[in-house]
């Protein structure tokens, strides 16, 4: 076992997206031509490149203001469920953090969600496929919730206020090095994921002890 070098965090927040659970823009897109029968490239160009998904996101629009945006943008009609489930059916459970986050829940660690995410993407995973997320995990910082995106201080300060707790006695996981690299000039013991072994040892590192 490593060596504690670290002070043992009193929450853990993890990144939704590849931290989680994997996901497949170039599946979503794809599912989202079949329903709307718009070309998969403008697609992209309507949500990326036009930023409609960083809009829906950051809770500048609700899902059905997004929708309605996308029907302009595209000059199609579409079904706004039909087109919000295809959107959103692109997600995976990343099943080598599964025993990770039970073993820290059965420990009587605190656990959070962390994330940017809108509306549609986050009730399909909550309602439809992945119940852990609301069974595990006692809090949920979603960035069209609290309406700022990391890496935006804004979120990890809803974070920290919901866990009510100093900066520095939580820590966070993520895929991208920008958040973590603005989680932790907020003060967050903040690291980049890589795998799951990698977070096991982060966490050893911390004094956080469990069955895994």
């Amino acid at each position: 076992m490593l060596a504690q070098t670290l002070p043992t965090p009193k929450m853990f927040y993890f990144d939704l997206g590849n931290v989680l659970l994997n996901f497949s823009r170039a599946t979503a897109f794809r599912q989202m031509s079949e329903v709307s029968g718009v070309p998969v490239n403008r697609i992209r160009e309507i949500l990326e490149d036009g930023q409609l998904q960083v809009r829906y996101e950051s809770g500048e629009l609700n899902s059905r203001q997004c929708c309605e945006l996308f029907c302009q943008q595209s000059g199609v009609q579409t079904d706004c469920d039909s087109l919000l489930e295809a959107g959103s059916d692109m997600f995976r459970l990343n099943v080598g953090v599964v025993p990770i986050i039970l073993q820290l829940a059965l420990a009587r660690h605190r656990l959070g969600v962390l994330s940017n995410t809108c509306e549609a993407h986050w009730q399909h995973c909550l309602q439809k496929r992945f119940g852990v997320l609301q069974s595990v995990f006692e809090i949920h910082i979603l960035s069209y919730e609290v309406k700022a995106m990391k890496p935006d201080e804004k979120i990890y300060a809803a974070a920290a206020e919901a866990a009510r707790l100093l900066p520095q006695e939580i820590f966070f996981i993520d895929d991208m090095d920008e958040n973590i690299e603005a989680a932790r000039r907020f003060g967050f013991d903040a690291v980049q994921y890589q795998s799951p072994r990698q977070v096991e040892e982060d966490l050893r590192k911390r004094g956080v002890c469990f069955n895994y």
